[in-house]
C-alpha cells in the first residue's frame, strides 16, 4: 500500500517523485546537499495531513502558476494546485481519512510541533503540579528504557507520565513536590520524548526533517537501532533527513537514499546509494592528485597489490576509494566530471569487477575492469579447476566432485563448441554443478552453520555463487590459511597478461609523461 507523490515547481523542486510504503516498517534516510529540496519534500508530505502547511511555514514567492502536488493512493488522485486568492497551494479533493490519520510529520525549528508544544506544557503546569502532589501519575517504563538506551545514565529513573485533558506530559520527580518538566530537559531529551509520544499513538509513518539536529553523535547511532525496534513492535515506518555521517554509517544498504538535482534538466532524483557514495559527494576528499574509484574493499586491496607489484614508483599521490556497486561507482565519477569534488575529470578513473564489463555503465574510456568476475569468484574457480598451489587444496576436500566438475565442463565445452550461445549454457550448467560442490566444501567448514538448512537443494543463481565465493574467501583469511596477498599473487599469476595490461593503464594514469619529463628536466637544471 503506497502513497505516490509528484511535485512540480515548488520552491527549488522543479520536478520530483517520491513514494511512501505503509507496509515498510523500517528506516528510510534521505540525505543531500543543502538546497537539494529535502525540507520542501517533507513539507509536501505534511501537506496531505495539514493543508495549510505552506501557508504557515513558507513565503508566497516559492510558488508559480505551474506549482502542483499530486498524491496517488489506492486509485484516488488528490491534486493541490496554485490558488491565486490564497497565494498558495489548494485542493478541493477529498483526502482519505487513512492518510490524514496515519502520517505524522515533524519539521525542524521553528515550525516543528514539538516547539509548538511548549505553550501547551506551560498552560498545563497547574494541573501537572496538582497531579504530582496527589501522586496521580504513572511511570512509563518503555519511555524510561528508551531514554536510557539513548542516554545511558540514571537521571530518568524518576520520570513520570501525567495525563491532562487527554494529553500526556512528562517530568522528573525531585525532592518533595518539586519536579522538572520535559520542556526544561535538554533539547535532545525533549525531542526523544516528543518522538516517543508520536510512536505510541500508532501512526503508520513518522516523517522527521533533520532528525540529528538535537542529538550528539553517540545518541544518533543508538537512536537508529531503537527506531528499528519500535518499527517492528508498533508496525511503524520512519522517514527522515540528515547530514550526520555517524548516523548514516549505521544504516543498511536499502535504507540510505540521496537527493540531488540534475544540472541540465534541474529535475530532482531520490535514489538508493551507498554510504561511501554519500561520504564522497557531501564531504569529498582533498589533498590527492589522482583518484581511483572502485566497488569494495577487497578490490581496493587488489588494485593496491597490482600497483605495488607492477607499476613501480609512481609520480602522483593517489587515493583509492571504494564506493559500493558498479553503477554507484561510475555515477560518482560522472558527478565529479561536472562538480569536481575530487579533482578534474582526467584525474579520476574507475576500476570494476569483471562481471561489470559488458554493462552499459562500464563503456566509458575512464572505466577499467579486472580480468576475473571478482577477486573472490576468480580464486574459487582457480581452486576448483586448477588446484591452486597452496597448502589448502579444495581438490582434497572435493575428491570425486572436483573430477566430476572438470569432466562436466569439458564435455559441455566440446558438445556446444560450435553453437551460438554455448558459453551461456556452459555457465548455467557450471553453476548448477558448482553449487553441489560448494555444499561439500561448506559441510566441512565452520561456515556451514550460516548456509541454508536445505543443504541438499541444488541452486543455480549467480547471487548464491557470489555468496559462496565470498564466504570461502573470508574463511581462508580468518583461519590464516591464506593471506590476501597470497590470493592476489595466485590470481595475478593466473591472469598475468591481462593484469599487465591493466597495470600499464594504471602506470600511465599515475605517471603523466608530461609531468614526469618536466620533473626530470627541473631536476637536471637544478643539478647544473
Amino acid at each position: 500500500m503506497k502513497l505516490q507523490i509528484k511535485i512540480k515547481n515548488v520552491q527549488q523542486l522543479k520536478e520530483v517523485e517520491f513514494s511512501i510504503d505503509f507496509e515498510n516498517t523500517g528506516l528510510v534516510c534521505i540525505t543531500g546537499k543543502n538546497g537539494a529540496g529535502k525540507t520542501t519534500l517533507i513539507k509536501c508530505i505534511r501537506n496531505i495531513t495539514n493543508a495549510d502547511t505552506f501557508q504557515k511555514t513558507s513565503s508566497d514567492d516559492i510558488f508559480s502558476n505551474e506549482s502542483l502536488i499530486e498524491y496517488h493512493f489506492k486509485g484516488v488522485k488528490i491534486v493541490f494546485a496554485y490558488d491565486k486568492e490564497i497565494k498558495s497551494l489548494n485542493s478541493k479533493d477529498l483526502i482519505p481519512r487513512f492518510l490524514r490519520t496515519n502520517i505524522a510529520v515533524e519539521l525542524p525549528i521553528p515550525h516543528g510541533e514539538r516547539f509548538n508544544f511548549f505553550q501547551s506544557i506551560s498552560n498545563a503546569d497547574s494541573d501537572i503540579r496538582r497531579a504530582v502532589s496527589l501522586k496521580q501519575y504513572v511511570q512509563p517504563k518503555e519511555a524510561v528504557e528508551f531514554l536510557k538506551d539513548i542516554y545511558p545514565h540514571s537521571s530518568f529513573d524518576r520520570l513520570v507520565e501525567i495525563t491532562v485533558k487527554k494529553s500526556n506530559y512528562y517530568c522528573i520527580l525531585q525532592e518533595g513536590v518539586r519536579y522538572l518538566r520535559e520542556d526544561y530537559f535538554s533539547s535532545g531529551e525533549y525531542f526523544l520524548l516528543s518522538l516517543y509520544r508520536r510512536i505510541v499513538k500508532g501512526k503508520g509513518i513518522i516523517v522527521i526533517d533533520e532528525i540529528d539536529i538535537s542529538l550528539d553523535a553517540a545518541a544518533q547511532v543508538r537512536l537508529m537501532e531503537k527506531l528499528r525496534e519500535f518499527g517492528k513492535k508498533y508496525k511503524i515506518g520512519f522517514i527522515f533527513t540528515t547530514h550526520s555521517l555517524a548516523m548514516m554509517q549505521t544504516l543498511k544498504a536499502h535504507e540510505l537514499f540521496h537527493m540531488e538535482k540534475d544540472r541540465e534538466t534541474h529535475k530532482s532524483e531520490i535514489k538508493q546509494v551507498s554510504y561511501n557514495y554519500i561520504k564522497s559527494v557531501l564531504f569529498g576528499f582533498s589533498g590527492w592528485d589522482k583518484y581511483i574509484l572502485t566497488e569494495d574493499d577487497v578490490l581496493k586491496d587488489f588494485i593496491i597489490h597490482i600497483i605495488n607489484t607492477y607499476c613501480g614508483p609512481v609520480f602522483y599521490q593517489y587515493k583509492i576509494i571504494y564506493i559500493g556497486g558498479g553503477t554507484n561507482t561510475t555515477n560518482l565519477m560522472k558527478r565529479n566530471s561536472s562538480e569536481q569534488f575530487f579533482a578534474a575529470k582526467e584525474n579520476v578513473i574507475c576500476i570494476l569487477d569483471g562481471d561489470q564489463k559488458k554493462l552499459r555503465h562500464s563503456k566509458s574510456p575512464s572505466v577499467y575492469c579486472i580480468p576475473m568476475e571478482s577477486v573472490e569468484k576468480g580464486f574459487l574457480e582457480k581452486c576448483l579447476f586448477d588446484s591452486a598451489p597452496t597448502n589448502f587444496s579444495l581438490s582434497k576436500i572435493l575428491n570425486d566432485d572436483l573430477g566430476s566438475l572438470r569432466r562436466y565442463l569439458n564435455n559441455s565445452s566440446n558438445a556446444n563448441n560450435n553453437k551460438a550461445g554455448d558459453h551461456i549454457k556452459i555457465r548455467l550448467g557450471f553453476l548448477m554443478r558448482v553449487k553441489a560442490a560448494l555444499l561439500s566444501i561448506f559441510r566441512r567448514l565452520p561456515y556451514s552453520r550460516n548456509l541454508s538448512a536445505q543443504t541438499d537443494k541444488i541452486v543455480s543463481t549467480e547471487k548464491e555463487y557470489k555468496t559462496a565465493s565470498k564466504k570461502l574467501f573470508a574463511y581462508l583469511i580468518k583461519e590464516k590459511i591464506h593471506s590476501r596477498r597470497d590470493i592476489f599473487e595466485i590470481l595475478c599469476a593466473t591472469n598475468v597478461n591481462e593484469i599487465k595490461l591493466l597495470a600499464k593503464e594504471l602506470r600511465t594514469f599515475l605517471n603523466s609523461e608530461e609531468k614526469t619529463e618536466s620533473a626530470l628536466s627541473h631536476a637536471k637544471d637544478a643539478s647544473t
